[in-house]
């Protein structure tokens, strides 16, 4: 089985501008949280955890330079296929019959 990530994939935050709440000063609340979040698909709410995990942010990225930008890029993407590799050899047999 193989997988196809794009390396080029970026969330972006949308509770902003759909809660109408301009203002980054005002405290967000838990259900514009939960539907950023729910809002996002699964492989994005992934890049988001490996970019926490590495310490980083999707602004953080977009202000490297061009190398060290792709390195990022890749070690997410390796990152990604592991995650994606490792849950489909766990999941590989379900009783649905439940």
């Amino acid at each position: 089985m193989s997988f196809s990530i794009s390396a080029n994939m970026r969330s972006f935050p949308l509770t902003s501008q759909l809660s109408g709440n301009p203002s980054p000063l005002q405290p967000r609340s838990a259900e514009d949280e939960f539907l950023e979040i729910a809002r996002k698909s699964p492989l994005e709410r992934l890049r988001d955890r490996i970019l926490a995990d590495m310490k980083t942010t999707e602004e953080a990225l977009a202000q490297m330079d061009p190398e060290a930008r792709q390195a990022v890029e890749d070690e997410i993407k390796r990152r990604m296929q592991e995650a994606l590799q490792a849950s489909t050899e766990t999941g590989a047999v379900v009783d649905k019959t439940a």
